[in-house]
């Protein structure tokens, strides 16, 4: 092979080689770049509640609140309010907070490992007591039941709030303590079962991904 083929050909293998590089580099950049589902994203601080909450709220760990707090009442209601998380604005939490103002109440954060009603369900709800019954998304027949029956515990999932929208939390809310201030004699666990995880990604980053409020009433 003659001099000159020899320099072409280690141009060409070089060019080849810087080739192949940049196409890998470039390419992992780009792929770095993609957007992906917003299940999949990295969470940035999303765990990590700031001052203001810390200083403000009691903070409960994953065990059941139950066995975080006392109860001094003969009936306890427990109730999980699907799609009620925690969110980034402390005054949006505020408001929420405050249409339990009227009635004697304290407010906590609660740890929740996952974003599905059924694991909050498994964990807040559990219990072998004959004294005990589960109703499943009935907000109007806990009045009878608080009236009528003997149970000790009554434990509730409301869902009219799943879609995450702000107007239908209040609903169920403003629903809840209006029924409160008829059983002063009952101690009320309200919390959320999980952040919002239906709607737009947008809707859903405004929230702590594991943490719920938690208001204990009477």
């Amino acid at each position: 092979m003659e001099k000159s083929q020899k320099i072409n050909l280690a141009i060409f293998l070089a060019f080849i080689a810087v080739t192949v590089l940049l196409s890998y580099v470039l390419g992992t950049d780009f792929m770095g770049k993609q957007e992906k589902p917003w299940h999949m994203q990295g969470a940035v601080h999303e765990d990590s509640l700031s001052q203001e909450y810390l200083s403000k709220y009691k903070i409960l760990d994953k065990v059941p609140v139950t066995l975080q707090i006392e109860n001094s009442k003969e009936k306890r209601v427990l109730i999980l309010i699907d799609a009620w998380g925690v969110p980034f604005d402390e005054q949006k939490l505020a408001k929420e907070f405050a249409i339990f103002k009227d009635v004697p109440h304290k407010f906590a954060f609660h740890k929740r490992l996952k974003n599905v009603t059924k694991h909050a369900e498994l964990v807040e709800f559990r219990t072998d007591s004959l004294d005990s019954i589960f109703v499943i998304d009935k907000l109007s027949s806990l009045d009878s039941l608080l009236r009528n029956s003997g149970y000790k515990t009554i434990a509730l999932t409301i869902n009219d709030s799943k879609e995450g929208s702000e107007e239908s939390l209040h609903k169920v809310l403003n629903e809840i303590a209006g029924l409160i201030e008829n059983f002063p004699d009952v101690q009320f666990i309200v919390q959320g079962a999980h952040r919002p995880i239906l709607g737009t990604p947008e809707t859903r980053r405004q929230y702590y991904a594991h943490w719920v409020p938690v208001v204990i009433l009477n």
